[in-house]
């Protein structure tokens, strides 16, 4: 009975959660203050109250539109708090709610989650990825390396993130070269090194392929007429490493299978 109110409590963490990371994605790409000014409507700049703030509640009652202009709110916004909510509960049903109870596991998904949808956002948007939510997210994986595994395995995981930070820069500069102009944005490559540390050097390399195949679909089926072609890749990384993150035993059983078979 308990675990059932820790998993509403957590749904609910969840979604306040994902007001924030809907907010961080439309503030930081704009330059607004994320700790001193106050939530208001985009289209008329007035405050909105303490109660037009509560996650999915209040998009229903406003109808989804402002209560002074009567301006749709995005859609964006209940979007990012219910994928938000369900992130953190899935996090919760798969290391928590369970007989091998993981907190770290749990604690390094939901700050992989917050990061996935605050740059899924403003990458999307505007393709901007926040070097302060990757630092950010970086500084608190290693913290959760260091205290729950150890000096030895927090040590592995800079050094992994370091390493795949070089690949990229190494791969960008290659791309830069072939095609003649940025195959790569920066904001990317920091997210690789925050990926190399949170799953570590092999599931990353993973991680980078199959985010390549989301990108390259992604690219065949959106229709724009934005003729350069950019790509908003930083969320494809995010979610591919969430789910080598999952399902990493899986993955590390199907390439010892390779390898046994290969060698």
């Amino acid at each position: 009975m308990h675990y059932t109110l820790y998993g509403i409590l957590v749904f609910i963490l969840g979604l306040i959660m994902g007001s924030f990371s809907a907010c961080m994605g439309y503030r930081i790409p704009n330059k607004i203050s994320t700790y001193k000014k106050r939530s208001f409507c985009p289209k008329c700049k007035k405050q909105l109250k303490w109660y037009m703030n509560i996650p999915i509640i209040s998009y229903i009652f406003l109808k989804g539109k402002c209560a002074y202009c009567k301006e749709k709110i995005s859609l964006v916004y209940p979007i990012v708090e219910l994928t938000s909510a369900f992130l953190y509960l899935l996090a919760f049903e798969t290391y928590i709610n369970t007989n091998d109870i993981n907190i770290y596991a749990f604690l390094v998904m939901i700050t992989f989650s917050t990061a996935f949808l605050i740059t899924t956002v403003s990458d999307f948007m505007y393709y901007y990825i926040s070097d302060r939510v990757v630092l950010i997210s970086l500084i608190i994986i290693i913290l959760l390396k260091y205290f729950f595994l150890g000096f030895e395995v927090t040590l592995n995981s800079i050094i992994s993130a370091a390493s795949l930070f070089a690949l990229m820069v190494f791969i960008k500069y290659c791309g830069d070269k072939i095609f003649k102009k940025e195959s790569l944005g920066g904001g990317d490559i920091k997210l690789m090194g925050l990926i190399g540390a949170a799953i570590g050097f092999v599931p990353s390399l993973i991680c980078l392929f199959v985010s390549s195949i989301m990108g390259l679909i992604f690219s065949f089926f959106a229709h724009s007429d934005d003729k350069s072609h950019i790509i908003p890749f930083g969320p494809f990384l995010l979610i591919s490493a969430i789910l080598c993150f999952y399902f990493s035993n899986y993955i590390e059983y199907f390439l010892e299978t390779i390898l046994r078979i290969t060698l």
